[in-house]
């Protein structure tokens, strides 16, 4: 593997570095758990969804707010990681971050906001499901809600970087380009709530084990 500099040269330094580490592992982790948390099984769309979400209206909030520490994490994180991979391979790295950085940003929207703030309004669930497919579908920044699949190509890219630089654990570079993947097949195929989960718990290895040497874990 190509040796990375981990040499500290202040605390500051010692501190973002290992504040990086802990973003590139945490902020997929939530993910993972709120996933787990959610009362509501991936692959549930249309009137399904607002009725489900509706009946457990009270748990959203625990949602948002691991959805935005993640958020928050995810930037440190995936700097961390792209810190690591350029090392190795400076252009690759540099592509995969600006694609992966669309994770962190809120360019696609929220429909869950949307159905939550119609609900409290006292809208009916039908006239729910016409305001969340008309914000899917009607509004001129609808297509931006497929920036989610540029940000996964970015993670990919990333783990590819990680492999062929020889700057990150081959474990770790695996890994982050086998979860991206998986993220999407589970939800499309309606897998199981754990079944869902288990890609972000993936990608937390991966994007966490590229970041690693950051902290000076060079090891395999």
């Amino acid at each position: 593997m190509t040796s990375l500099d981990t040499t500290s040269r202040s605390g500051t330094d010692t501190f973002a570095r290992y504040a990086m580490v802990a973003g590139a592992f945490l902020a997929p982790l939530l993910l993972a758990i709120s996933l787990l948390l959610s009362p509501i099984a991936p692959g549930v769309e249309g009137d399904a969804y607002v009725r489900e979400f509706g009946a457990n209206i009270d748990s959203y909030p625990t949602a948002v707010w691991l959805g935005a520490l993640s958020s928050i994490l995810l930037i440190p994180g995936m700097f961390g990681a792209a810190k690591v991979v350029r090392a190795g391979k400076p252009a690759l790295g540099l592509i995969g971050l600006i694609l992966a950085f669309v994770l962190a940003l809120p360019v696609g929207g929220n429909t869950d906001d949307v159905i939550y703030a119609a609900l409290k309004s006292g809208i009916d669930p039908a006239s729910t499901v016409k305001l969340v497919d008309t914000y899917e579908n009607g509004l001129p920044s609808s297509a931006l809600g497929f920036s989610f699949f540029l940000g996964l190509l970015g993670l990919v890219l990333l783990g590819v970087a990680a492999l062929t630089g020889r700057t990150a654990p081959v474990w770790a570079g695996v890994a982050l380009i086998v979860a991206p993947i998986l993220i999407p097949v589970a939800w499309f195929a309606a897998l199981p709530t754990i079944a869902a989960a288990v890609p972000w718990a993936l990608l937390a290895v991966g994007l966490g084990g590229v970041a690693l040497p950051l902290a000076g874990a060079d090891r395999r």
